[in-house]
C-alpha cells in the first residue's frame, strides 16, 4: 500500500472549508492595549474570530451559580470535547453575572490554574489590572507567570499585592524566591520568617532558596516540581529530580519545566509530552522542545520523542506513517490520541504512503479528531480502497457526516449507510451512530425509524440527573456561558461512557445555544470512541455449606 494515498489523493477535493480549518486547538490569545481597561469578567483571551463566546455569554446568570459550576471543573480532562467547551466559557469576556460576582471571578481564574492555561491566565490578569489587588487572583496570575517562565512578571505579581494576616503561603515563598535569586538571601530568610512553622515545607523551601541565593547547605534537597514555583526554584538552584518526579507536578508545573532551556532534559522532554497531553502546551511548542532535545536523551525517554525523531528523518515516507499510526494505536485514550494527532498534524496532513489498510483508519480516524474533513476523507477512501472492512469503516463515515454537518437528504442518506453497513451484531453501535447525527439535524426516513426501534442503542450509562436538569434550565435562560460549561461536566469525565439518549440530549442544548461546532465535535469524540461496554455482572457465589454442628 505504498502508493495507497496518492491513487485516492484526487477524491474529495470539494469538502466544506468551514469543517476542515477547524483545530482541535484553541488559538494564541490576543493581547492588546484596549484590554487595559477591562475588569476581571470582561477581559477575554479570545477573539470573536478565535472562537470567544458572546459578550452576554453570563448576561442571564446568577453569579453564585457560576461560581459553583467554576469550582466543579477538572484540573485534568479525559475529554478533548468538554476541555474545549470549558475552555471556551472560560477564555471569553464579557458582562459580569448578577450577584456578589467577585467571589465567582476568583473561582474563574483558580479554574484557568487548574488546568494550566497559563497564557490566557496571564494575558486576563494584564488586561484587568484592578484584579491583580486580589490577593487570591495574584497568586494564580503569578503562578502562570512562573509557568511561563517570566520571573519579573510574577515577581511584580507578588510585590503589587497587600499581604492579609496571615499572610498567603504562596505569595510569602515567591517573595522569597524573588530575593534569593538575586543573591539575597538576607531578604529571603525575611519573608520566609512571615510564614516560619506554617508547613512541613518550610525546611524544603530554606534549603533550597538557599542554593538559589548562592549558600547551598552541606546536602542539597531533591528537585521538587509540585507546583510552578518549586519548579522554577529547583531549576534555578540545579537541584536533582528523583525517580517519580513529576507524578504530584500540577498541569503549571509541567509548563514551566517544559519552557525552562535549563531544566532536566529527560525531565523535560515528558513534561512537554504530558502538558500537550492537557492541551496546556501548545503543538508548535512541544514541536521545537521534541527538536531541541539532545540525541543522548534515551534513557526514559517517552515514546513520543523516539517517534518524532523517526518522523524526522523521513516525514512523508512509509515509514513516518508506520512511525505515527504505531503511536496512535499506543494511545490509552482520547486525549493520548488527540495529542499525537495535534502534534504530528502537519505530517498526517502530508502523507500519501501507508504501510498497510489498518494504519491508514488510524491516519483517518486522526485526520477526524483533528477537524481535517477533506484529509479525512481521501484516508477513509484509500483505507476502504486497500481492503479495511465496511464494519471499521462505517464509523468513520458517520465521524466524517458529524464533522462536516449534512442535514436534509444528504444526512438521511448517511444515516441509511450507516444502517446499512451495519452487519451482523452492528445493529446497536450503528443505532447509536444514527442517534447522534439525527440530534445533529439528520432527518430519519421510516426505514431508518424502524431499524432504530429494533436496535435500541442501550449501552452506557444516563448522565447526572442533577446536571441535566440545570441545563436544560440554562437553555430555556438562553445562559450560554452555563450550557458550554453543563455540557462540560455532563459529559465529564468522557462522552463515550453515556448512553445515546443522554448525549443528543447534550447535543441539542448545544445546538439550541449556538454551540453547533462543539456539538459536532463531540458527536465525533463518541463515535470514535464507540459503543460503551456492556457492563459484566459479578458471578453468583456458591452458597456456603452448612456450618459442622
Amino acid at each position: 500500500m505504498r502508493d495507497l494515498f496518492l491513487s485516492v489523493a484526487v477524491i474529495a477535493l470539494a469538502t466544506a472549508a468551514g469543517a476542515s480549518a477547524q483545530s482541535s486547538s484553541l488559538p494564541t490569545p490576543v493581547e492588546t492595549e484596549q484590554l487595559q481597561s477591562l475588569d476581571a469578567w470582561s477581559v477575554s483571551a479570545l477573539a470573536r474570530g478565535q472562537g470567544a463566546l458572546g459578550g452576554d455569554l453570563w448576561a442571564h446568570s446568577d453569579a453564585a451559580t457560576v461560581g459553583a459550576l467554576f469550582a466543579r471543573l477538572p484540573a485534568v480532562y479525559e475529554s478533548p470535547s468538554a476541555q474545549r467547551l470549558a475552555q471556551r466559557a472560560l477564555f471569553s469576556g464579557g458582562a459580569a453575572p448578577s450577584g456578589a460576582a467577585v467571589d465567582a471571578a476568583r473561582e474563574r481564574f483558580e479554574a484557568l490554574g487548574r488546568m494550566g492555561a497559563a497564557d490566557q491566565l496571564a494575558t486576563m490578569a494584564a488586561g484587568a489590572p484592578d484584579a491583580l489587588r486580589d490577593p487570591t487572583i495574584a497568586q494564580f496570575a503569578a503562578q502562570a507567570e512562573l509557568a511561563r517562565g517570566r520571573r519579573p512578571e510574577a515577581c511584580a505579581r507578588g510585590r503589587g499585592t497587600t499581604l492579609d494576616d496571615p499572610p498567603p503561603i504562596f505569595l510569602v515563598r515567591l517573595r522569597a524566591y524573588c530575593s534569593a535569586v538575586t543573591g539575597d538571601r538576607a531578604a529571603a530568610d525575611l519573608a520566609l520568617e512571615m510564614a516560619h512553622g506554617a508547613t512541613a515545607d518550610d525546611a524544603w523551601y530554606r534549603a533550597a532558596l538557599a542554593a538559589v541565593a548562592g549558600a547551598p547547605g552541606a546536602r542539597a534537597p531533591a528537585a521538587r516540581y509540585d507546583n510552578s514555583l518549586a519548579t522554577q526554584i529547583s531549576i534555578a538552584a540545579h537541584l536533582r529530580p528523583v525517580v517519580a518526579t513529576l507524578n504530584t507536578a500540577s498541569t503549571l508545573a509541567m509548563l514551566a519545566l517544559a519552557r525552562s532551556d535549563d531544566a532536566p532534559q529527560p525531565q523535560r522532554v515528558q513534561a512537554a509530552v504530558t502538558a500537550l497531553r492537557r492541551a496546556a502546551l501548545p503543538p508548535s511548542e512541544a514541536r521545537a522542545i521534541l527538536t531541541a532535545t539532545p540525541e543522548t536523551v534515551t534513557v526514559g525517554a517517552p515514546p513520543t520523542l523516539v517517534v518524532w525523531r523517526q518522523v524526522a528523518a523521513g516525514p512523508d515516507s512509509v515509514e513516518a506513517a508506520t512511525a505515527i499510526a504505531g503511536l496512535l494505536r499506543q494511545a490509552t485514550g482520547a486525549p493520548d490520541f488527540t495529542a499525537t494527532a495535534r502534534l504530528f498534524r502537519t505530517e498526517i496532513n502530508g502523507l500519501r504512503n501507508a504501510p498497510d489498510a489498518a494504519s491508514t483508519v488510524l491516519l483517518a480516524r486522526a485526520a477526524l479528531t483533528n477537524g481535517d474533513a477533506a484529509e479525512a476523507r481521501r484516508m477513509i477512501a484509500a483505507a476502504r480502497q486497500g481492503g479495511a472492512g465496511e464494519a471499521t469503516l462505517a464509523p468513520l463515515d458517520a465521524a466524517l457526516v458529524a464533522l462536516t454537518g449534512q442535514r436534509g437528504a444528504d444526512g438521511t442518506t448517511a444515516m441509511k449507510r450507516r444502517m446499512q453497513s451495519a452487519g451482523v451484531g452492528g445493529g446497536r453501535s450503528a443505532a447509536r451512530d444514527i442517534e447522534l447525527l439525527a440530534a445533529l439535524g439528520a432527518q430519519a426516513d421510516d426505514e431508518t425509524q424502524a431499524f432504530l426501534t429494533a436496535n435500541a442503542a442501550s449501552a452506557g450509562v444516563p448522565a447526572d440527573a442533577a446536571t441535566m436538569t440545570a441545563l436544560a434550565d440554562s437553555v430555556q435562560r438562553q445562559a450560554v456561558g452555563e450550557v458550554a460549561l453543563l455540557s462540560a461536566l455532563a459529559i465529564n469525565p468522557r462522552p463515550s461512557r453515556l448512553d445515546a439518549a443522554s448525549l443528543a440530549q447534550v447535543i441539542n442544548a448545544m445546538r439550541a445555544a449556538g454551540l453547533e461546532s462543539d456539538a459536532r465535535r463531540l458527536a465525533v469524540e463518541a463515535i470514535l470512541a464507540g459503543v460503551p461496554a456492556q457492563p459484566t455482572r459479578p458471578a453468583r457465589r456458591p452458597a456456603a455449606p452448612p456450618a459442622p454442628h
